[in-house]
């Protein structure tokens, strides 16, 4: 993939003199309150949590508030409750929101594509899919993991039906697994590579099976896209920049964004690069223009997901995203 001479300088912006920053906030209505981005772990996500790390959403004027969530599904019921305004999720989540409430998310980046990270881990005696007949299988209720394993069975000529869905969070899985009260997972960095590490869990699946199919994404509520674009286009020059920043200080990036997820710097860039497909800011275009990549992996989704009955609502795919952020520089 071509780069520019220097991504990270393309990304700073000239510094404002405390004199000048006192005037304008002087002169300044009210400020806008700050934005509320909720993430939970995930290799993909963790940029976000750089760019605060290192600065860069303060750089670029922005108030911006992370909330850290402990799995998927947390962050999507809270974002359901207007308790956060952007989401790092899940195409399949999105979907899911736009089906259980009146919000209206919108993706308005895609992260990455899931390319193995996400797995089902099973004890020793099953062998694969076929063996999860009659399993006690721990997932997330109603998130990414009903997909996954909706898409594993069937794969394996099994339903729901043929199998026992034990509902919890990722991190009581570990506990769960250990135990011996679940005989298979539906995981993922970081609580995927706890379990692999124990070495009593193997892989029999993952999205490395059905590649392309879980996007992963910046989600912002189209209210908020419409009535204060400058700042989300400022959130994504952060999380530019803090791509950016990986890519040339790769050691110092690691273990900043292995530390919030408990794992060691190796086994966080051996997530980031072995099971997932990081897409870049030129990868944007091909997947947020009209009848792009993003359209058919939607369309699929929303058809797959109405199938297993976890979409039942009205179609809201129309406004799902926007590409009005795609090669702008933030409104001044």
């Amino acid at each position: 993939m071509p780069v520019t001479r220097n991504p990270i300088a393309r990304y700073l912006r000239p510094l404002v003199t405390t004199a000048a920053l006192s005037f304008v906030i002087g002169c300044s209505p009210e400020a806008a309150p700050s934005l509320r981005l909720g993430i939970n772990p995930w290799p993909g996500y963790e940029f976000l949590y750089l760019a605060q790390e290192k600065g860069f959403y303060r750089d670029e004027g922005l108030d911006l508030r992370i909330v850290e969530f402990s799995c998927l599904s947390d962050a999507r019921r809270s974002y359901e409750r207007g308790q956060i305004d952007v989401i790092a999720t899940t195409v399949i989540d999105v979907l899911q929101i736009r089906d259980n409430c009146d919000r209206s998310p919108q993706i308005v980046q895609v992260v990455d594509y899931s390319d193995g990270a996400d797995v089902i881990l099973a004890r020793a005696g099953i062998a694969d899919g076929v063996g999860l007949r009659g399993a006690r299988i721990a997932i997330e209720p109603a998130s990414l993991g009903g997909y996954v394993l909706g898409r594993a069975l069937e794969k394996n000529g099994l339903t729901l039906a043929d199998v026992r869905p034990v509902p919890m969070d990722q991190v009581s899985m570990l506990d769960v697994f250990r135990k011996g009260e679940a005989d298979a997972v539906v995981s993922y960095p970081p609580t995927s590579i706890r379990l692999l590490r124990d070495g009593a869990a193997h892989k029999i699946f993952s999205t490395a099976d059905i590649p392309g199919e879980v996007l992963d994404v910046i989600a912002v509520e189209a209210e908020i896209n419409a009535r204060r674009p400058a700042d989300i286009a400022k959130l994504l020059r952060a999380y530019h920049r803090a791509v950016a920043y990986r890519d040339h200080y790769p050691d110092d990036a690691d273990r900043i964004m292995a530390g919030r997820e408990n794992i060691t710097p190796a086994e966080f860039r051996e997530a980031l690069t072995g099971g997932t497909k990081r897409l870049f800011e030129s990868d944007q275009a091909d997947y947020l223009r009209p009848g792009g990549k993003l359209t058919a992996a939607i369309d699929t989704c929303d058809r797959l997901m109405r199938q297993s009955g976890q979409i039942k609502g009205a179609d809201r795919r129309s406004d799902a995203f926007t590409a009005i952020f795609v090669g702008k520089e933030p409104p001044l």
